[in-house]
């Protein structure tokens, strides 16, 4: 356990900063493709977006020990970012979530890694969702629950896929109950379709109860899961 979270760092980033600090940190971070355009961080939403976007260059830019602004990201088709020039024989993965104010980035040296992290409030369509998509055991174990207990047990089961799926590159047009995984307190998957669970490690984020997060990252020869705590990133590494 001890390796892979030496190889594994989480970081939580509050997105909620001022436009005058996104106007000086995108000078000072992003490329000029990513600064803001006239207005854009005025907008809550945009604002959030590109202080995601500023963090991630941080959050890199600690893992390599170099200026964020000399990073060159690019994305694959399926809109996943990638570091160029990738070296192939110590690559860096890395994965972003958002929700709201707060995001995760994970940063991982040993293999593919995933992130999720969602707002937790009761879903009109959650029990559809759970009846039509996800396996016959997690469905079960979710809707044996009620109350608070039932959206915590979806949202756990949800971060969970998700952040497997994205270490993969497939997101959600993947089939979800091709993913069984744990919806308790202690993370773990149960069975994967064409891949093997152990060689996998998922960690439930403890967030608090208006939150839910999971990372999911590959590591040959772990097994089971456990709680892993972000850090706070600091943001005043502008370069």
């Amino acid at each position: 356990m001890q390796s892979v979270k030496s190889d594994l760092r989480l970081w939580e980033i509050d997105l909620d900063q001022s436009p005058e600090w996104i106007e000086a940190a995108s000078a000072r971070v992003l490329a000029a493709d990513e600064r803001p355009r006239p207005g854009e961080a005025e907008d809550q939403v945009r604002r959030r977006r590109l202080v995601a976007r500023i963090a991630l260059r941080i959050a890199l830019s600690r893992a390599l020990d170099r200026a964020p602004g000399e990073l060159r990201l690019r994305r694959d088709g399926s809109g996943k970012p990638w570091l160029e020039p990738h070296d192939p024989r110590a690559p860096l993965h890395f994965n972003l979530s958002r929700t709201g104010d707060c995001c995760l980035i994970a940063v991982a040296r040993g293999g593919p890694v995933g992130v999720d992290v969602e707002h937790v409030v009761p879903l009109p369509e959650a029990d559809d969702i759970v009846r039509t998509r996800f396996a016959a055991e997690e469905a079960r174990a979710i809707l044996a629950r009620e109350g608070a207990d039932r959206v915590r047990a979806f949202f756990n089961c949800w971060t969970r896929k998700e952040a497997y799926l994205k270490a993969r590159g497939l997101g959600l047009m993947a089939p979800l109950d091709h993913v069984v995984v744990t919806v308790g307190d202690e993370p773990g998957f149960v069975s994967l379709h064409d891949d093997d669970p152990r060689a996998w490690r998922l960690f439930a984020v403890p967030l608090g109860p208006d939150r839910a997060g999971a990372v999911a990252v590959r590591c040959a020869g772990s097994r089971g899961g456990g709680m892993l705590r972000p850090e706070a990133l600091p943001l005043d590494r502008g370069g």
